[in-house]
């Protein structure tokens, strides 16, 4: 069965109205190759296994998060590729870019800008959504090249910044949410650089979903 909300590049993508979003974007080479053909194999077999409606049914589900657990994994485990993000004036250029998108393009959750990749998770506002056949990759197209230009302006360079796909997911419940916004704001603490996540700085968390979190 044909699902319009639906496609795939390298990752499958299924961006539903009205659903709230986990999105992970990296920046180019911040993957050794190696890994990077590891993920590709298993995403073949994935593909050669489930048919797409097959695919959208499992992307519904939350045990489908599963599968993208070992991309993270090795993403905050790698010590190869550029750490642009870690300077503070490129962390900037970032974090600006995403609070300013909050109530034009979505209601923000939280993020988490590490030394070479992002998480963000937020919720589409309607108005925006409803314009856009997969508003989720034209949000991320469009804010990867803005930051791209400004960082490279910033470390005088030019070239590929951002890896050109993004991962998205569909959040399914309140527990997942909750889970998703721990482990959000919790990678630096799991990478050894703080002990407490308030104390790293190019992290955020919607008052609102604080007191879960005490």
């Amino acid at each position: 069965m044909y699902d319009s909300n639906f496609y795939r590049r390298n990752l499958p993508h299924w961006q539903p109205p009205h659903a709230e979003y986990f999105v992970t974007f990296r920046l180019k080479g911040s993957l050794p190759k190696s890994v990077i053909k590891q993920l590709k194999e298993a995403q073949e077999l994935f593909d050669e296994e489930y048919s797409e409606s097959d695919k959208i049914n499992l992307m519904a589900k939350k045990g489908y998060a599963e599968i993208f657990k070992k991309y993270e994994k090795l993403l905050d485990a790698s010590k190869s590729g550029p750490t642009w993000l870690a300077i503070p004036k490129i962390a900037r250029i970032i974090q600006e870019a995403l609070l300013h998108r909050d109530q034009n393009e979505y209601d923000l959750y939280a993020f988490c800008i590490m030394s070479n990749h992002v998480h963000i998770i937020f919720k589409l506002l309607d108005a925006f959504e409803e314009s856009i056949k997969f508003p989720v990759t034209e949000i991320f197209k469009k804010l990867k090249s803005f930051t791209a230009l400004k960082a490279n302006q910033k470390l005088g360079r030019t070239g590929s910044f951002w890896h050109a796909e993004s991962y998205d997911r569909v959040i399914r419940d309140e527990d997942e949410l909750e889970n998703t916004i721990r482990y959000v704001l919790n990678n630096p603490v799991k990478a050894g650089l703080v002990k407490n996540w308030k104390e790293w700085e190019h992290t955020y968390c919607k008052p609102e979903f604080l007191q879960s979190l005490i």
